[in-house]
């Protein structure tokens, strides 16, 4: 199933996508916020990424699929080593504009497209959460997890990626 697993706003209503089959690319919505429904948003830039890989404006959707339509792009490999630094940075950042922005369901989206990378299960087992439950209802679109709750995910989703490090040989002096 196609899934946008990267966003970013660049101007106006432009953004830059990554979808989960590694094509990436810049979308001109424009057209699409120009008319009913998009055309009553007031803050384009404030969307979710859900967690079919859409986008959503308020309750209005643009499916990856559609999206996909509407990117300029390439496709490029797929990337699927472990940057640790790049993960750190990336829940800093996602954890940054969610205090700015008010708006928690930008750190639950980060910190959910990494739970998505490495499993649930294993992610779920290495931060300690007891109920599975409630770790899933943490990361599911349009609910509010409880920060702690997500700080284990996170914390979870780093030593994971520290796990899949190979160890440096050590030098022979």
């Amino acid at each position: 199933m196609l899934k946008i697993i990267d966003v970013d706003w660049i101007a106006d209503y432009t953004l830059t996508l990554k979808f989960n089959d590694g094509f990436e690319g810049k979308a001109d919505l424009s057209e699409y916020f120009c008319r009913p429904p998009f055309s009553t948003i007031t803050n384009f830039k404030k969307f979710s990424l859900t967690a079919e890989g859409s986008l959503n404006w308020s309750g209005n959707e643009l499916s990856a699929a559609t999206l996909r339509d509407a990117t300029q792009g390439e496709y490029k490999a797929l990337d699927l080593s472990v940057n640790v630094t790049e993960i750190e940075q990336v829940i800093k950042q996602a954890s940054w504009d969610s205090m700015q922005e008010g708006r928690p369901d930008i750190l639950q989206a980060a910190i959910r497209a990494y739970v998505e990378q490495f499993g649930h299960s294993q992610v779920i087992a290495k931060a300690g959460i007891k109920s599975r439950t409630s770790a899933y209802r943490s990361l599911k679109p349009q609910t509010t997890p409880s920060f702690a709750t997500l700080v284990q995910l996170g914390h979870a989703v780093i030593e994971l990626a520290k796990d899949r490090i190979p160890p440096t040989p050590a030098l022979k002096v």
